[in-house]
Order: structure tokens, then C-alpha cells, then sequence
């Protein structure tokens, strides 16, 4: 044989266990990926539930601040109601006093 295929057998058998390592590294990562796989499709149901659970919790407890919030604006809309009806008495004893003052002003003054 000459030298030329000598070369080209040794390459070849070269490429060949390169191509063999290969193959033997995807079907370990296959396998892994498999085994991924299955322990995702264990894990995933119990969590997906536990974060089903969690969502409903918040949402009793938004309810429950939007109750709250509703409570706060109904009792502002009564103090609001509260002090529209004090104000106008308290306005009409500060005109009284103020005329009450201006008379008695006057009074001394003459």
C-alpha cells in the first residue's frame, strides 16, 4: 500500500470513532433529556396546583381589600355629608359674631 492510503485509512478510522463517540453522547443526552422529562411531568401537576391555590387566596384577599376600600370611601362620603351640614351653622354663628362685634364696636364708639 502507499503511503496515501495509509493516511486516508488511518483518518478514516479516526472519523469513525469520532462518529462513534458522538452518537454514544447524543443518546446519553436523549436519555437525559428523557429523564427531565419525566420528573417535570411529576413535579409540574402538585406545583401548578399549589400556584392555583395561591392565586385564589389572593384573590379572597383583593376581595376583601376592595371591601375594605369600599367601606373607607362610604365612611368619607358621610364625614364629607357631615361636615357640609355642620358648615352651615358654623358659618351663620361666625356671621352672627362678627356682626354681634361690629354693633357692639359701634356702640362703644358712640
Amino acid at each position: 500500500m502507499d503511503r496515501v492510503s495509509i493516511v486516508l485509512a488511518v483518518l478514516g478510522a479516526v472519523a469513525l470513532g469520532v462518529a462513534i463517540y458522538a452518537g454514544v453522547e447524543v443518546i446519553r443526552l436523549a436519555r437525559r433529556a428523557e429523564r427531565v422529562i419525566a420528573h417535570l411531568e411529576e413535579a409540574l401537576p402538585p406545583l401548578v396546583e399549589k400556584i392555583d391555590v395561591a392565586v385564589d387566596a389572593v384573590n379572597v384577599e383583593l376581595l376583601r381589600i376592595d371591601g375594605i376600600v369600599s367601606d373607607v370611601e362610604n365612611v368619607s362620603d358621610t364625614v364629607s355629608s357631615a361636615t357640609e351640614v355642620i358648615r352651615s351653622p358654623v358659618e351663620a354663628l361666625s356671621s352672627l359674631g362678627g356682626r354681634i362685634a361690629r354693633a357692639i364696636s359701634r356702640a362703644r364708639r358712640s
